[in-house]
């Protein structure tokens, strides 16, 4: 897996409703049986990573055992600033701030605050950035990021508080932040897709943002849940002439020709996806899970496939 090899950070965004958390979670199984010491980080107050693997979450902001090498955590943003201005300032300064009205209508308010200080913490989490003693290291963050439009607010935040700052911690550690988020050495930028025409158009235009904005375009893009392949002609007409035997029933030539069409469907906006992506990005197929596969069995399911379609 060396795709995975001195990554840091691991960005996962893109349109809701294509299965970002569950790619998430088979990443975060894939880097971790490849020996990353990996968390899975999920915003937004979500706790739906533990479910997947049938484990009972820990309370929001504590990390929750999911297998070797594997944890997840729900990043609060109120308690994650708490916890950097402790870092930053002394734990007194830190309580009296956070028990202020005022300076959490004011972090409340500020633009892309919330944004910042979550993708702050999971930058935290990583390898050496630990703001208590004691606490677990990670070698890997794979971030469970918002739907595209927030997710790019995100990935934006750190720049824009640098540039606000202008000197003092904050734009120091906006400033480490946005190293990370531009280096491709170091983290990974990912989009999950599903061979529809809008999460396709948005795909390739979080591309073109992400070259413009970061300068960088996407590592790594998952087209989920894929069909099965369409029949051919020549495996058409022994359907059709099954089904004129009695062989088949009747409604199995009209199965075989929905599913054909729907394959050919996919592979116009596979096409379409690959187009308008750079040619360094890697694009790989996972194939749609059988009827009733229990979620763990399914991110496992993934994970294996990522592993195995992944280039070395």
């Amino acid at each position: 897996m060396n795709q995975f090899r001195n990554r840091e950070l691991i960005v996962v965004t893109g349109k809701g409703g294509v299965g970002r958390t569950t790619i998430s979670a088979a990443i975060g199984v894939a880097a971790a049986s490849a020996g990353n010491r990996t968390v899975i980080c999920e915003v937004s107050g979500q706790q739906s990573i533990p479910a997947a693997f049938g484990v009972e979450p820990q309370p929001l902001g504590s990390e929750t055992t999911l297998g070797p090498n594997l944890a997840s955590i729900t990043i609060d943003p109120d308690a994650a600033l708490q916890e950097w201005i402790r870092a930053q300032a002394g734990a007194a300064v830190g309580r009296a701030l956070g028990a202020s009205r005022s300076f959490a209508h004011f972090v409340a308010a500020a633009p892309g605050a919330r944004e910042m200080v979550t993708i702050t913490k999971a930058w935290e989490l990583g390898p050496g950035r630990r703001w208590g003693r004691g606490k677990v290291e990670h070698d890997l963050v794979v971030v469970d990021a918002p739907a595209s439009g927030h997710g790019t607010a995100m990935l934006t935040a750190p720049r824009t508080f640098a540039d606000i700052a202008g000197s003092g911690p904050v734009k120091e550690q906006s400033e480490r932040v946005w190293d990370l988020l531009t280096d491709p050495i170091r983290s990974m930028l990912v989009a999950v897709t599903t061979l529809a025409e809008l999460p396709v158009s948005e795909t390739v235009e979080l591309n073109s943002w992400l070259k413009e904005k970061l300068d960088r375009p996407l590592d790594l893009v998952v087209a989920n849940r894929i069909g099965p392949p369409g029949f051919s002609r020549s495996e058409m007409k022994l359907i059709s002439s099954a089904v004129d035997s009695e062989a088949l029933p009747s409604g199995a030539a009209k199965a075989a020709e929905l599913n054909s069409a729907r394959a050919s469907i996919e592979s116009a906006h596979l096409a379409e996806l690959q187009s308008g992506l750079d040619a360094q990005t890697t694009v790989i197929k996972l194939t749609e899970a059988s009827a009733g596969t229990e979620s763990s069995a399914l991110v496992e399911q993934l994970a294996e496939q990522l592993t195995k379609s992944l280039p070395n």
